[in-house]
């Protein structure tokens, strides 16, 4: 759970983009279901742009006037995007879109951009700041709205600044430190008059704030349970599971520490749903990412790359032979546009089988390749990253559940996967769909649960250490972390509520929404009630959020002066041995 002083993930790089999934947390770079990438993109890109160029030097020449009409045809294309919104696209390496949701209703026309703030990560703070831009150049942005603040956030005194190198150096360095965002660092940097707005209700965020600090003050004391009673659970896994549990275990425990590959894990999950019968009802993106990988081995790059210029070289002579200069400008358009990575893989190609469709319909035939590749990517962009790591766990325990040869084994299993989750609900770092597995499970979380199985467990297996099974280290604690979450679902409603009082005031047609992910599923369940569409990013980061300093900002406290301006005058060299002396720690 996140608040701004104020994310289990994957990757799926296909083209030029990928998907990795987060819920609240950053994703690590090594969360990679296609890390190997069989096909090169690029080269298909720059080779269909120079098959269409060099045809359309023949056949139209070149001048200002076309470049002219072919930029303008680029805006219309990209103001369609509005109406079209799953077309939005982010490049790879500043985030990607994680869920779209197009309203119904034609009497609210208003997009709202849900940006997931990763707090206190320098790296998706400076990456949000660039997808911002992106709305503010190709889709006309007209305000952001932004967690942790109150009414208006006004950046004047530093952007104000006359040394464009000094403010730029100097936002950073706050960035870097987990006091600036990145909505803030824009503004501070290239755009002054970027309207930015608070919509916390100022009560309620400060009671969530108090909430916290409380629950970190008797957090160490309930961690101490936490950790002996994962070390006894632990110990006793070689004793109490057969080969197979722990082969699972195993398997489980590498693909967390990044050892081995997602697509790997995954494939070895998948495996037992037909040994062990298992329904997939409840696992559609593991079938559909399944499906997309097998799809990805029969993939010819020669062969789709052959095809693509093929079919661009006919449809620019079909389309001259029908003189259609409209066509022939969006072709062109559409082309720089995912050459630029304005638009996505999927919207390039999905839009040249239509043209083909309209102008080559009695040939598809010709490019099979090619329009296997388009159908491979229709659902590669139909994946919900974010629910894929939450059926990939749920997938993991029912396995070891339907293996599990007695009671025992099953208990293990159910104290292992609960301790586990404690010690991030203690930390208040669950996810919405966690803390709905807790609402469903609350007794089997309390110390009662662990005591009745351990107590005898320890003793039959000669388990050395000890547990304090004192109920008052986690029980008594329980209720308070339920109402602290309680609190900040009560966020959500003031912060939508602030939010669209000011979009609607100031009537502009994209905002942003700027908050932890935790909020996302409060925040856009909201959103389609009240006929909003809205589109989900979140931003890109190799690395985890800086937990110690979230937890030191959110206590009231910031670095001394002293020791920021010795990081502004550090050298990058400097800071790179910083730097991995802090992760060698």
């Amino acid at each position: 759970m996140s608040i701004k002083p104020f994310k289990r993930v994957i990757s799926i790089i296909t083209l030029i983009t990928f998907l990795f999934a987060n819920s609240i947390y950053a994703g690590p770079d090594s969360k990679s279901v296609f890390k190997n990438k069989k096909v090169n993109y690029q080269k298909i890109i720059d080779k269909n742009e120079g098959v269409v160029q060099q045809k359309k030097a023949i056949i139209k020449g070149e001048d200002v006037k076309q470049a002219e009409s072919e930029k303008k045809e680029a805006q219309r294309i990209l103001s369609t995007h509005l109406s079209d919104i799953s077309l939005i696209h982010i490049p790879s390496e500043l985030g990607r879109v994680i869920e779209v949701y197009q309203s119904p209703s034609r009497d609210n026309p208003r997009l709202i951009v849900h940006i997931q703030d990763l707090h206190t990560n320098p790296e998706a703070e400076l990456n949000m700041a660039k997808i911002l831009e992106i709305l503010l150049k190709d889709y006309n942005l007209g305000l952001v709205c932004s967690e942790g603040a109150d009414g208006e956030v006004d950046t004047s005194s530093v952007s104000s600044f006359p040394d464009s190198e000094v403010r730029e150096k100097v936002a950073k360095l706050f960035v870097n430190s987990g006091e600036l965002t990145g909505e803030e660092y824009l503004s501070i940097t290239k755009y002054p008059d970027l309207p930015i707005w608070g919509i916390e209700n100022k009560d309620i965020y400060f009671h969530n704030i108090e909430e916290f600090n409380k629950i970190m003050e008797f957090n160490p004391d309930s961690q101490v349970f936490i950790t002996q009673a994962k070390k006894a659970l632990e110990e006793l896994k070689p004793k109490i599971y057969s080969k197979e549990l722990l082969s699972i275990d195993q398997k489980e425990a590498d693909c967390e520490n990044q050892k081995v590959e997602t697509a790997d894990y995954l494939k070895y999950l998948s495996s037992y749903i037909q040994k062990l019968g298992i329904p997939t009802v409840n696992y559609k993106n593991i079938t559909l990412l399944n499906e997309t990988t097998v799809q990805e081995s029969r993939i010819d790059q020669q062969k789709i790359m052959q095809e693509s210029q093929n079919m661009l070289l006919n449809l620019q002579s079909a389309i001259a032979a029908e003189s259609d200069r409209n066509d022939i400008d969006t072709l062109m358009a559409q082309a720089n546009l995912f050459k630029n990575q304005k638009i996505s893989p999927f919207s390039f190609y999905s839009y040249l089988k239509d043209l083909a469709n309209k102008y080559l319909k009695d040939q598809l035939s010709k490019y099979p390749n090619l329009m296997d590749f388009v159908d491979y990517l229709a659902k590669v962009n139909s994946l919900d990253s974010t629910r894929l790591f939450v059926e990939m766990e749920d997938l993991s325990y029912e396995i070891k559940q339907k293996l599990a040869r007695n009671d025992e084994e099953k208990t293990l299993t159910q104290a292992l996967r609960n301790i586990k989750f404690l010690g991030s609900f203690f930390n208040l770092e669950i996810s919405n769909e966690e803390l709905d597995y807790y609402l469903q499970n609350r007794d089997s979380c309390r110390v009662g649960f662990f005591e009745v199985f351990l107590k005898p467990a320890i003793k039959k297996y000669n388990i050395s250490g000890f547990v304090d099974f004192n109920p008052s280290l986690i029980d008594s604690r329980l209720q308070e972390i339920e109402d602290y979450y309680k609190i900040a679902k009560s966020r959500d409603l003031a912060m939508f509520n602030n939010t669209v009082s000011e979009v609607e005031k100031r009537n502009v047609k994209v905002a942003s929404l700027i908050t932890g992910g935790f909020h996302t599923k409060g925040l856009t369940k909201l959103l389609k009630e009240k006929g909003y569409s809205y589109v989900v990013i979140s931003p890109y980061s190799k690395t985890e959020i800086d937990e110690e300093n979230y937890r030191y900002l959110l206590s009231g406290k910031r670095k001394p002066i002293e020791e920021l301006l010795k990081d502004l005058n550090e050298t990058g060299e400097e800071k790179e041995t910083k730097n991995a002396k802090s992760q060698n720690k």
